[in-house]
């Protein structure tokens, strides 16, 4: 029983981080209908600006994580006004082939500027853990899992009690009514961005301090794992992000311990992705999602 819990423990630091990720992939998508796919290279950058701003300038963690989350949050919304809005009027699948273009081109120029060795965070959490009844919490998990439920507190405050958050959800539910209310549509877009490229750069940087992963190529298919989340959760819904990222989070991290090793090694990173076909073939829309009836 206890071996149990203790998984399901780091399922839910692992859900929270996939969750954050889904929820970028989602203010996106409901803001300006694109599925933006550069959502892995935001992870790439906040992690390594983390890593520079830390540990070659010295910088506290904190310090080094807030500074990363705010350049890669600016840097979102500048791809979005320079690149994404310039082909946003064109069709439904230029936007998203273009993100999938800054995707491919992002991570080899940080290659290019940080090298590709494995770099290290060092030890921001401190290597205690918290014990209780019998079971360890690593300092790490627990601020991740804290991390998380203040960002969406945070979140859910800003759509609900701000000006620009009642914004957002207009244009989400109406953009034409919303437009005509004095709504600009292009600053809800590059707000969308920025706030996809904060979480993306905070879930880069709370992965790249989990043991044994650190900072190397490749770390943008980590948000590959978002995916499955969202089609569990609903392309369009929050909540849905959240919940997702939580079961996906703890299938996995059960899948790595109890999956035996005659389905073979890695079998437990594909596990996420049935779970995302059996839910695309059982309720397509997801868990949170509204179903779309189309005329043939």
């Amino acid at each position: 029983m206890t071996a149990n819990l203790q998984i399901l423990i780091s399922g839910i630091a692992l859900g929270s981080i996939l969750a954050l990720l889904a929820l970028g992939f989602v203010v996106v998508a409901k803001a300006t209908g694109v599925f933006n796919l550069t959502q892995g290279a935001f992870v790439v950058l906040g992690a390594y600006l983390t890593y520079t701003a830390h540990r070659t300038w010295g910088l506290p963690f904190a310090l080094a994580l807030v500074l990363s989350v705010a350049l890669v949050a600016a840097l979102a919304a500048a791809l979005e006004a320079l690149i994404v809005h310039r082909v946003a009027s064109t069709n439904l699948y230029t936007p998203i082939l273009v993100t999938f273009g800054l995707l491919i081109i992002i991570p080899p120029i940080a290659a290019g500027i940080w090298g590709t060795d494995q770099l290290s965070m060092g030890d921001p959490w401190g290597l205690q853990v918290l014990s209780v009844g019998g079971l360890t919490i690593t300092h790490r998990d627990l601020a991740v899992v804290i991390s998380t439920l203040v960002i969406l507190a945070a979140f859910g405050a800003f759509f609900r009690f701000t000006r620009m958050g009642l914004a957002m959800q207009a244009t989400a539910l109406d953009p034409e009514a919303a437009l005509a209310q004095g709504v600009s549509d292009r600053t809800v877009a590059r707000l969308s961005w920025a706030i996809a490229g904060a979480l993306g750069a905070f879930a880069g940087t709370m992965l790249a301090t989990t043991a044994g992963v650190g900072l190397g190529p490749g770390l943008e298919q980590f948000a590959l794992l978002a995916l499955p989340v969202i089609i569990l959760g609903g392309l369009e819904s929050p909540l849905g992000a959240v919940v997702g990222g939580l079961i996906v989070g703890i299938v996995q991290q059960f899948a790595v311990v109890r999956v035996p090793d005659e389905f073979g090694k890695g079998f437990d990173q594909v596990v996420p992705y049935l779970l995302m076909l059996v839910i695309m073939l059982v309720r397509p829309q997801g868990l949170f999602g509204t179903k779309k009836v189309r005329r043939i």
